[in-house]
């Protein structure tokens, strides 16, 4: 299998992390904390004012034509696939960009299957912001802050605009934008089953992708501190104990990235129709999304030692972030009962790939 990225996905890849290095830093993370984090659960969030969104951060990759070069080919998208998606999701995991691209690309492909283009169109070139409910679960991620709220059902979707709805606030573990939607909603428009299931699989190659930049940041931070935190006179990292858990935190690193590679690339193969070998891939890049992600998180604060858990340092924010990463997964477990049901139905989808 070849993970050569081509030219244009490594250009994106690189403009999103030069701005994200630029614009998302831990004092901008800071303050949005202030304002909607640890100690504001009774506060604001219902609203762009008050929610934990990077506006400018946002801003900068809608003028740059980010969501739009990642929209479908035929609202001219640049054609980069699930693997060009994920890549760029992995660099706002590396700063936690709190920014809702994620939703604009699933809400553009939807809404296009659809034949509803002008919303489409809107959501991926960024004006307008969407956010994407699966299936009858009440809490939608970046309802407060969107324009257009979609929501998938089992035979199709109900588009709803956010004024004609009610978003009551939540508090996730990484006090992130999302809420309880209630209200009337769209009419049903019906989609094909394929469109809905590489949906709901994008859905878990971002999350994985975005959990891949999380710890491996995170792991990056981790192993800068141990080679300068001292004790008994030597660096933390020179200690056997230490240098073996950052040793195993890299191989974990290196799974997540394969897994979600293999994962995307598999989704880009299926030309819509994903079968046995998609879902196997997806699966089990999920798995390591969320075993590698509890380890390391745990890891960067056992390491960081008291100043893991001090909220005027950005390692705190990694944990939180991994542990929510893990969560929206729905855990290990929950990964390896998906792949074997794949496997007890189907065998084994690579058995004779190369």
């Amino acid at each position: 299998m070849d993970f050569q990225i081509d030219d244009s996905t490594r250009e994106l890849c690189t403009l999103v992390r030069d701005m994200g290095q630029r614009l998302v830093t831990d004092d901008s993370l800071r303050e949005l904390d202030a304002r909607f984090g640890p100690g504001t659960e009774a506060g604001g969030g219902g609203d762009r004012s008050t929610a934990r969104f990077h506006t400018r951060f946002w801003d900068e990759l809608v003028r740059a034509g980010v969501p739009a070069a990642l929209a479908p080919g035929s609202l001219g998208g640049a054609g980069l696939g699930v693997v060009g998606e994920a890549l760029v999701m992995r660099e706002l995991g590396r700063v936690l960009a709190p920014v809702p691209l994620s939703p604009a690309i699933r809400a553009a492909s939807l809404l296009e299957a659809a034949g509803l283009i002008e919303r489409a169109t809107a959501v991926a070139e960024g004006r307008a912001i969407a956010a994407v409910g699966d299936g009858a679960a009440p809490e939608i991620d970046w309802a407060p802050i969107a324009d257009v709220i979609v929501r998938t059902t089992p035979d199709g979707l109900r588009v709803t605009e956010r004024h004609s709805v009610t978003v009551e606030r939540t508090v996730p573990v990484d006090f992130s934008c999302a809420g309880l939607v209630s209200g009337a909603e769209g009419d049903p428009t019906t989609l094909p089953g394929a469109v809905l299931e590489l949906d709901a699989l994008r859905r878990r190659v971002h999350l994985a992708a975005y959990q891949w930049g999380v710890i491996e940041a995170a792991l990056e931070r981790t192993a800068a501190y141990a080679s300068t935190r001292h004790q008994f006179g030597r660096p933390i990292g020179s200690f056997q104990a230490v240098a073996a858990r950052l040793a195993d935190a890299s191989i974990d690193v290196d799974a997540v990235r394969l897994s979600t590679l293999r994962a995307a690339y598999e989704l880009d193969a299926c030309s819509g129709d994903p079968g046995a070998t998609a879902h196997a891939a997806v699966a089990s890049a999920h798995f390591w999304a969320c075993d590698a992600g509890h380890r390391l998180a745990h890891t960067a604060v056992h390491v960081h030692g008291g100043v893991g858990l001090d909220r005027s340092e950005p390692a705190h924010r990694y944990f939180l972030a991994a542990k929510a990463g893990e969560f929206r997964l729905g855990g290990a477990t929950r990964q390896l009962i998906d792949l074997g049901s794949v496997l007890a139905e189907h065998g084994d989808p690579w058995e004779y790939s190369a």
